[in-house]
């Protein structure tokens, strides 16, 4: 009898997962990325030239460095940072940080007014500009830094910058964000003379060169992603088990399929059956109009745990699978 009661509780929990949803802070920037990656799209860059969260190692490769965006385009490569900040910024005295001066109201309609201090931005991503530019350089793609192009995408009408930050031609004010996009716009004259005007003299990157630099681009890794239940999600680095031991080279993404029904868990669990996850192994590019080819499929009990490096933490976290809707899987 303790043992149908346990299974019973088991059932419970697995049909009624906890839900976990994302700051409303990190979701408003998400959505920022997804808007600009998404009128990007509308105006013909193709998305295998589009790179998100790459993760660039310094010149000891001891360290890496993310870059939020990076587009790969006959202009060059962009190297861009998107960013939904509200409020007045300002430049510190020694000129090594941004101060951003933000009124937040609570609940009860008191106004809170405090300052979060960032690294200098810009300076910040032409460092790992040019950190991208020495990978490429490692892996034999040399190209002179001119065609390396860094821009600060500020979405928000709602930030104010000052003229020392807003004069710069690599700060995109909302003001000025539709302008930016139509430089990426695509046209087939632009085509047809990137076919018949060597690179060397319209100063465009040859397609040899653009497919060179696509390959290394590819090849670098960015974060894994779990995705909740709930929407929130977790960036860092997935720790193989020996449950779940996935090739990366072959997975992109493990995705993970419950038991919910209520009904249905509490026949299993009087029938004697204990909660367990399925967990499919997609194949990295197997993405079809109706379904995606999988590398397989493991069962793995309800409440097993999943080692999880969070980005900027220093111990590895154990996360519910029974919580878990996905994992993303980088190279």
């Amino acid at each position: 009898m303790f043992n149908v009661r346990n299974r019973l509780v088991q059932a419970e929990h697995v049909s009624s997962p906890k839900v976990h949803s994302e700051e409303a802070h990190v979701q408003v920037g998400r959505d920022a990325e997804k808007s600009f990656l998404s009128a990007l799209e509308k105006r013909g860059v193709n998305k295998g030239d589009v790179f998100c969260g790459l993760r660039v190692p310094d010149e000891f490769q001891t360290r890496k460095h993310e870059i939020d965006l990076v587009v790969l385009t006959g202009n060059g490569i962009y190297v861009i940072e998107v960013k939904n900040w509200s409020g007045a910024i300002r430049v510190s005295n020694d000129g090594k940080s941004w101060i951003q001066h933000k009124n937040d109201k609570t609940s009860g309609h008191a106004t809170i007014e405090y300052d979060l201090k960032h690294d200098n931005v810009l300076d910040k991503l032409k460092l790992r500009a040019n950190l991208l530019r020495n990978h490429l350089i490692r892996k034999d793609v040399c190209l002179p830094s001119k065609v390396f192009h860094s821009y600060v995408v500020f979405m928000n009408d709602r930030v104010s910058l000052p003229d020392d930050i807003a004069s710069l031609k690599e700060v995109i004010l909302p003001e000025r964000y539709n302008q930016f996009l139509e430089s990426f716009q695509f046209t087939y004259l632009s085509t047809l003379r990137d076919a018949i005007i060597p690179g060397f003299v319209s100063g465009q990157l040859s397609y040899s060169t653009m497919e060179c630099a696509r390959t290394v681009l590819k090849s670098i890794g960015t974060w894994d992603v779990i995705q909740l239940n709930g929407g929130k999600q977790l960036v860092g680095d997935f720790k193989s088990g020996s449950q779940i031991a996935p090739n990366r080279k072959e997975t992109e993404k493990l995705q993970f399929v419950h038991q919910r029904n209520t009904i249905t868990a509490t026949l299993w669990a009087i029938l004697g059956y204990t909660p367990q996850v399925s967990v499919s192994m997609l194949q990295r590019g197997g993405t079809g109009w109706l379904w995606n080819a999988s590398n397989g499929t493991i069962n793995i009990p309800y409440n097993m745990s999943i080692t999880f490096r969070m980005a900027g933490d220093e111990m590895d976290s154990q996360i519910p699978a029974n919580d878990i809707d996905y994992i993303q899987i980088s190279i």
